[in-house]
């Protein structure tokens, strides 16, 4: 099924209990620059006046469509039916409580076509809960220099997925949805957009305003959120698993899905009624670390390298209980030279573990 002819870009809004913020969200798209938008708004049984809000909308603006889930399916879910409700050439992923500039979908879009990207990315503008504002570019930069290096989207645009519009095409052929996890879902979806992905544009001036909570879901740290994280983790190693993959780009993913697996290790300090489930997170977390498709001794050789240069992931690893980690951090620092004698210990203990 074709893409509608009038419908340039379809912005896809899961709404659950912000009416403090709908309104913003709202006008922003109201008072796009460019007209030839849908706006599918997702309530996902909203418990205050999100849903009376959004069907106030749609009365007004024929752009607007709203659908009223009858039970709570959480965002991933709520995302990827509005997937399958869009008829324009391009999506983009919008959450209630931010907005975006005025000219955000003309500038993103009128650049995708001129230039035929598969993405159009823009910057980010934080807004934090003390009144600091943000505005970054940062993400788009990185890009933009991995692009001339050569080096695949994958290992490049990795997260602020709201900050982009995506074609369509491409996420109806290759069947790319949302999981149904609590968090880090876009890292998922971003994992398989960009490896289908051919071109990506990086434009400027028009940006994404996200609000940062503190009692978001991304800072909620129950059992449900560490389930998450390993089932995110698990899907990161399903997925490369699966799809061709040069061994360094392999490599890369696998070591990002196991770092965001190990630096939320100490999150659980603070909270007596996960001390049972921690054992279970750490167990889980190395048997997923042995669904590594190559040579273990190359992995374990290849994080102590890691380790011992990058600063960042020693104190990354350092938080965590995973013996593995511990042992090679402890005997790097005593004695250099060892580091080979300690490799194949450490090959050793891993391959029976």
């Amino acid at each position: 099924m074709g893409y509608n002819q009038n419908v340039y870009v379809s912005v896809i809004v899961p709404v659950y209990n912000v009416e403090q913020y709908l309104h913003t969200c709202l006008d922003h798209l109201v008072s796009q620059t460019m007209n030839e938008i849908e706006i599918i708004l997702i309530n996902d049984c909203s418990t205050d006046s999100c849903g009376i809000i959004c069907e106030e909308y749609a009365k007004k603006d024929k752009r607007f469509r709203v659908t009223h889930n009858t039970s709570n399916i959480k965002q991933g879910l709520s995302l990827n039916k509005g997937i399958e409700l869009a008829k324009g050439e391009y999506i983009s992923f919008l959450d209630a409580d931010d907005w975006v500039d005025y000219d955000y979908y003309e500038k993103l879009y009128l650049t995708a076509k001129k230039e035929n990207s598969d993405i159009a990315k823009t910057g980010l503008t934080t807004l934090y809960q003390n009144g600091k504002v943000v505005k970054s570019d940062l993400l788009n930069s990185k890009i933009k220099t991995g692009l001339k290096k050569r080096m695949p989207l994958c290992m490049l645009f990795t997260h602020e997925y709201t900050t982009a519009i995506y074609r369509r095409k491409i996420l109806i052929e290759h069947s790319i949805r949302f999981p149904d996890i609590r968090n880090a879902l876009d890292i998922i979806f971003l994992l398989h957009v960009t490896h289908y992905s051919k071109s990506i544009s990086i434009i400027s001036g028009t940006y994404y305003y996200y609000r940062h909570h503190i009692n978001s879901i991304t800072h909620i740290n129950s059992k449900p959120y560490f389930e998450s994280s390993l089932h995110c983790f698990r899907l990161h190693l399903d997925f490369i698993n699966t799809h061709v993959l040069d061994k360094n780009v392999y490599d890369f993913l696998f070591y990002r899905g196991l770092i965001g697996v190990t630096k939320r290790y100490p999150l659980f300090e603070g909270k007596p009624e996960l001390i049972e489930y921690k054992k279970e997170y750490v167990q889980k977390a190395l048997e997923n670390m042995k669904l590594y498709k190559y040579d273990a001794g190359f992995l374990i050789n290849n994080l102590l390298i890691g380790i011992y240069r990058e600063d960042q992931l020693s104190i990354i690893m350092k938080t965590t209980p995973f013996q593995l980690f511990v042992k090679m951090i402890q005997l790097m620092r005593r004695v250099k030279k060892e580091r080979y004698r300690l490799f194949w210990k450490i090959k050793g203990l891993y391959i029976r573990g």
